[in-house]
């Protein structure tokens, strides 16, 4: 049979099947019977294109918890490739009357992307039950236990929520740590108490997870047990905590109470903890947190404090402070941390500062400077700063052979936004001829060649 007949014989069954979908519907009536012998036929049959009209039957076509039985009842007859795309189809039909052809495939197949089939469809179908046999299948290998991590995802039926917070509150560290991250892409605010209960766990594995997902739902009620845990954290550990209260205090549904959370537990604590507490502070920023670093720096036993928080602020409010300081500081080691700050927030994308602001302020601070690496620091952070007053602020520094390097980063930076580079031609054109004549950087090169023709540059080429 060629092609072309092969086709039109399907679809003149595909006819016949759709005339029986309406029938099948209500009842399995003769017809709804053997257009749905014919699927199953098509399923178990060697012909790919009759196969792939049975599966959009399966998602879409007869309808009815019979038709799904009687496909899932054939899924132990077929091969292991076949019952993969069944499988998926069943999920997708979206009748929970296939999840026990599901459970029996895992019960009976050794093949992993079986099993993983069958995983998706419990956990897009399933309920209570579902849930712990997904538990159970996050200690397989992938792709069984992609497959259950997304499962627990999605799954949805009678009491699947209850079973997933009640598997993040029990059993081994590390199926706990990973049950927490399904919590928080589910953004489950029901866990909230495991989750706080899990930020202060004595396995570090269950308190990372707990802190990652408090950072996404977490409020004021919650500020206290993560306090607790970053006060139990050291390390990296520590630091991702300090962001994830961050996260709370700056971005999360209940900000300027979690804000005073914070700050009411820093006065509480002792000095040791306020030492610990004080970086996540300064990330948060703002007046009360201001005020805090404020008469730290005016003390001499806490000044090396406080200007360590300033150099930690998250916005550019603090710019002024930190000008009049490096202005005055006779210091050599607080020079360096109050322009690193500087150079750090001028071209910080958060609204505090319009462009040409941010150009000023890194202008400000390249006159303050007095080592050429802060000066090539200010150079590479200035293309942020994506206007012509910026290019022509970066480009005279090609005539300087201490900083042309910096300076030819930038320029190929600036170069690469198109529209800016188009308004302005011929002043790109002449810095981009200068960048190829010093740099010896082969993606600089290249971009400043493609860039100079009229060329664009794909980014995700890189490495």
């Amino acid at each position: 049979m060629t092609d072309t007949v092969r086709h039109v014989a399907h679809s003149m069954v595909l006819a016949a099947i759709l005339s029986a979908m309406v029938v099948a519907a209500e009842s399995p009536s003769s017809a709804a019977r053997q257009a749905a012998d014919q699927v199953l036929a098509f399923l178990a049959g060697a012909d790919p294109d009759a196969r792939a009209i049975a599966l959009d039957r399966v998602r879409h076509g007869l309808g009815g918890e019979w038709f799904t039985r009687a496909v899932a009842d054939k899924l132990p007859a077929l091969e292991p490739e076949t019952q993969v795309v069944l499988l998926l189809a069943l999920a997708d039909r979206g009748d929970p009357a296939a999840v026990p052809a599901a459970r029996g495939a895992l019960d009976a197949s050794k093949e992993a992307a079986v099993r993983a089939a069958a995983l998706r469809l419990v956990g897009r179908l399933g309920g209570s039950a579902e849930a712990a046999t997904l538990v159970t299948s996050l200690a397989a290998a992938d792709p069984e236990r992609a497959a259950a991590r997304r499962g627990l995802v999605e799954i949805s039926g009678a009491g699947a929520a209850e079973a997933v917070r009640s598997a993040a509150a029990g059993g081994t560290p590390a199926a706990r740590a990973v049950v927490i991250d399904v919590l928080a892409e589910r953004r489950d605010r029901g866990s909230l108490p495991i989750l706080v209960k899990a930020a202060v766990d004595d396995d570090a594995a269950v308190r990372q997870a707990a802190m990652r997902a408090l950072a996404r739902f977490g409020g004021a009620a919650e500020v206290p047990a993560m306090v607790d845990s970053l006060l139990k954290a050291t390390g990296d550990e520590r630091k991702n905590a300090e962001l994830a209260i961050t996260a709370v205090c700056a971005t999360g549904r209940d900000a300027s109470n979690s804000v005073a959370a914070l700050v009411d537990r820093y006065a509480a604590a002792g000095d040791e903890a306020q030492r610990a507490l004080l970086p996540a502070l300064a990330r948060v920023g703002g007046p009360q947190v201001m005020a805090i670093v404020d008469a730290m720096v005016v003390d001499p036993a806490k000044r090396s404090q406080g200007l360590d928080a300033l150099s930690k602020w998250p916005d550019a409010t603090v710019k002024d402070r930190l000008l009049d300081l490096l202005a005055a500081a006779t210091d050599d080691k607080e020079r360096e941390l109050l322009l690193g700050a500087l150079i750090r927030i001028a071209p910080l994308p958060d609204n505090k500062l319009n462009d040409g602001q941010k150009l000023e302020l890194l202008t400000r601070t390249m006159a303050l400077c007095r080592r050429n690496e802060d000066r090539a620091r200010i150079l590479q952070r200035a293309n942020a700063i994506r206007t012509i007053e910026t290019f022509r602020f970066v480009a005279p520094y090609l005539d300087d052979p201490a900083l042309a390097e910096a300076a030819c980063r930038s320029v190929v930076e600036l170069a690469h936004h198109q529209k800016l580079r188009d308004a302005h031609k011929a002043e790109f054109a002449k810095a981009l001829d200068q960048v190829l004549g010093i740099t010896k950087n082969e993606e600089l090169i290249e971009r400043a060649t493609r860039y100079k023709a009229g060329q664009t540059w794909d980014r995700r080429k890189k490495g």
